[in-house]
């Protein structure tokens, strides 16, 4: 049976591996993004509507709040 130390060991070594992989990994996904939007002419501003969530109005939770008591 391994001992403490070498298991912690082991887990470091494959968190690194971990890491190195998921850097890996999105590398190639961005690659590929960047891929389809040349080929299709996507750019930035296509994309930004879907990727962040639209802000509440000013007094808009402070309503949902008194609907809600």
């Amino acid at each position: 049976m391994a001992t403490l130390a070498e298991l912690l060991k082991q887990k470091e070594d494959l968190e690194k591996q971990i890491a190195a992989a998921q850097t890996a990994e999105r590398a190639g996904a961005v690659k590929e993004i960047v891929a389809i939007c040349g080929r299709y002419g996507i750019k930035h501003s296509d994309l930004k509507p879907h990727l962040t969530k639209p802000r509440k109005k000013r007094g808009e939770k402070a309503a949902a709040s008194d609907n809600a008591a």
